[in-house]
């Protein structure tokens, strides 16, 4: 299916602008990549774009704001996968607090790239714990791919480095996103005790 762009309503004047930057897309390309819900509305991401990095490198140099976050966003959906580290790095280093964000970064975890996938379990413990939370308790079909996607990309390529799955640093980044939604969502105890 081919990528039908859906946003935030909060994001949709930035999307829109850089929408129109990118060049027209190849007819049978991009495909739809992932749908997932942030605060209760839709974001939708291509598959990969297909893009000459130095167009992508260009729209980042002459875009500020929410625009140039997004296009980092959909540089981690780049076909080239230094392009998509590249991305990421300048994502985490933003130390972005949009909760849009979060797919984007979480979607690289069921992917192959080991040095992508480091990246991120390095970076969840700097992240904004309600943001990852609320996105994970909100798109459980979505970690649960992404769960499988893990554990199969570590059983076909990283099993010899990683002897265990709980290792494997895909691993290591959902279980830690788990673990806040636990922690986010338990009732504190009230005492009434004086």
């Amino acid at each position: 299916m081919t990528y039908q762009p859906t946003f935030p309503a909060s994001l949709q004047t930035a999307a829109s602008a850089l929408l129109r930057q990118l060049p027209a897309p190849d007819p049978t390309r991009p495909l739809q990549g992932f749908r997932v819900t942030v605060q209760g509305e839709t974001l939708s991401a291509p598959n990969r774009i297909y893009l000459a990095a130095g167009s992508l490198y260009s729209i980042l140099e002459e875009s500020e704001g929410e625009i140039r976050t997004l296009a980092l966003c959909f540089g981690t959906r780049h076909c080239d996968g230094y392009v998509r580290e590249e991305c990421l790095r300048q994502l985490l280093a933003a130390g972005s607090n949009r909760d849009w964000v979060v797919p984007f970064i979480v979607q690289l975890l069921g992917e192959y790239v080991i040095e992508i996938i480091e990246l991120i379990a390095d970076a969840i413990p700097n992240m904004n714990p309600a943001h990852l939370a609320s996105f994970s308790a909100a798109n459980p079909e979505f970690m649960a791919l992404t769960r499988r996607r893990v554990t199969s990309y570590w059983d076909c390529y990283h099993r010899d480095r990683y002897g265990r799955l709980e290792l494997y640093p895909g691993s290591v980044a959902l279980n830690a996103i788990e673990h806040l939604v636990l922690t986010q969502t338990e009732p504190s105890i009230v005492s009434d005790a004086p």
